[in-house]
């Protein structure tokens, strides 16, 4: 029996306009009151997805920030796995010594950058607030950096430079066409359920995992059934127990409807 479902956000739960659909929306609402509870499992910060926490009145443990950060009910920080300082200063220098802007995510959610660069605004597009400093190579940043974002596409050269150089030592992370993340090789959203399922006495067989993006397969391996909608990218629906429809078309609740809740005639 399904006890929790664990979803990604944008891409998969949202629509490619971040909008919440109201088929999606009921779907989360009826599990809810079947005694299924949800957890949002995102790329982004705490910030983000603070509407969502509060619309459903979600009371487990949220995954922020690609599994970096987990918090409680109450927004508190509970777990947090930041980037190594020496790693965090040696690829915030080799990006700006490449001529290419970083942005910086703090384990208390706030984005941080020194220099402005147009590909931003795909962050700025998803509900994230960006904030302009001076110098993100001070010791506080380098003391509670969790993620260093670059808006590049994959087949842009920094994406396999930074791959190479910094290998073993930072974990990547691509999960869109201009999502390119940086993070402690500990940091996983696959990590960070494993551990809430561990303190909820939660088993595999009695999760269900929503995603579409390459940071959402961690997960999968903590699942008893995973469910990629169609706009996934290959590997994911690959690895897939299910194919639901594409997020545009609230392939996430009518997946709910059909395989959980059991209620086709809903749809």
């Amino acid at each position: 029996m399904i006890k929790l479902i664990v979803t990604d956000v944008d891409g998969t739960l949202l629509d490619n306009n971040s909008v919440l659909s109201s088929l999606n929306k009921k779907a989360i609402f009826e599990s809810r009151k079947k005694g299924i509870e949800v957890i949002l499992a995102t790329g982004k910060s705490i910030c983000s997805i603070l509407y969502l926490i509060k619309l459903f009145g979600l009371k487990l443990h949220q995954i922020t920030l690609n599994g970096a950060v987990i918090i409680d009910k109450d927004l508190e920080i509970i777990n947090a796995i930041k980037l190594e300082p020496r790693y965090y200063l040696e690829a915030i220098r080799t990006i700006k010594r490449k001529g290419y802007s970083p942005l910086v995510a703090l384990i208390n959610g706030k984005i941080f950058y020194e220099k402005y660069h147009p590909n931003m605004d795909h962050i700025i597009k998803v509900e994230q607030k960006i904030t302009k400093t001076e110098d993100i190579e001070t010791e506080y940043f380098s003391s509670n950096a969790a993620n260093i974002h670059i808006a590049i596409e994959e087949t842009d050269p920094l994406d396999s430079y930074l791959r190479k150089k910094f290998s073993g030592k930072i974990n990547f992370i691509r999960s869109g066409k201009y999502y390119f993340d940086m993070l402690n090789p500990d940091a996983s959203k696959g990590n960070a359920l494993a551990i809430i399922l561990k303190k909820l006495n939660i088993i595999k067989d009695e999760v269900v995992v929503f995603g579409d993006s390459y940071n959402d397969l961690s997960m999968f391996k903590e699942s008893g059934l995973n469910i990629a909608v169609k706009n996934s990218y290959p590997e994911v629906l690959k690895q897939a127990d299910i194919i639901a429809e594409e997020n545009n078309n609230s392939g996430f609740g009518k997946a709910i409807y059909k395989y959980i809740l059991g209620e086709r005639n809903s749809i």
